[in-house]
């Protein structure tokens, strides 16, 4: 067979992979949250608790609400804004932890698994669709063979872009110990290597992010999964990747970043 032939079918391969995989978004700004709305190519979105006022009610179906990473101090108070928002017609939500997933059934909702649940193998699968769980992001630390070798009891999918978290903290590492409040405050450190390190406030933890964005837009062919997520931070401008991804262009910026995927955590 011809080279050029051989090439057009491995694209054209490579292409259904793509088609197949469902795209979700995970915002972080309302900007980004009105963005991911309006695109069409987009399965489902992971939401802030504090933006779902901000979703249209028809919309809500299309949502998955996340509540705060760290429950110990807010528990009370997030367990009443999901019956609040339960009753406005929300039904799906995230669950950072095996604590949030007692929560989260409590409240009613169905409960999606995500990347801090650690789930690493088959095993961790199953018992996770045994506590309810109707789908899971898989931990990044995850090689793409072992990805690829997991049993599908529930549907499984993967961060396929963003800046990654390093360290989740209660505490801001510049203000003096002290959370500074602001979402998107612009703080960032430096790294001795002289890479920049943005924060990432949340509702009361602080995430250090990588300093390398992570794309994948080349290589979804590879994964078995059935969706992949986008991870949205400081991006004011989210269709041009999506894009990207729904075409499996080349990344588009000389650092970035592979993750773990092709090199495990050895």
């Amino acid at each position: 067979m011809p080279r050029s032939l051989s090439d057009g079918a491995v694209r054209v391969t490579i292409q259904k992979a793509i088609n197949d995989m469902r795209m979700r978004a995970y915002v972080h700004t309302a900007g980004q949250l009105s963005q991911a709305l309006d695109n069409e190519a987009l399965e489902m979105i992971y939401t802030p608790v504090r933006l779902a006022d901000r979703v249209p009610a028809e919309r809500a179906e299309s949502i998955i609400l996340v509540p705060p990473q760290f429950l110990a101090d807010c528990e009370e108070k997030t367990e009443r804004e999901l019956f609040r928002l339960r009753e406005a017609g929300f039904s799906k939500a995230l669950a950072h932890t095996v604590g949030h997933i007692e929560l989260l059934e409590r409240c009613g909702y169905d409960i999606f698994g995500g990347d801090r649940l650690n789930c690493t193998n088959s095993e961790t699968v199953r018992i996770l669709a045994c506590c309810g769980v109707r789908d899971i992001i898989i931990s990044n630390e995850l090689t793409v063979q072992r990805i690829n070798k997991l049993d599908r009891v529930v549907p499984i999918g993967f961060n396929a872009y963003g800046r990654l978290p390093l360290m989740l903290n209660r505490r801001c590492p510049i203000n003096d110990g002290v959370p500074c409040g602001r979402l998107g405050c612009g703080k960032f450190l430096t790294d001795r290597k002289g890479n920049r390190v943005d924060i990432l406030c949340s509702e009361n933890t602080v995430e250090l992010l990588n300093s390398d964005v992570m794309i994948l837009s080349d290589r979804l062919g590879e994964f078995r999964a059935d969706f992949a997520v986008l991870r949205f931070t400081a991006e004011s401008d989210i269709s041009g990747v999506v894009q990207n991804y729904l075409n499996g262009a080349e990344p588009d910026t000389p650092k970035y970043t592979r993750g773990l995927y092709y090199r495990g955590v050895m």
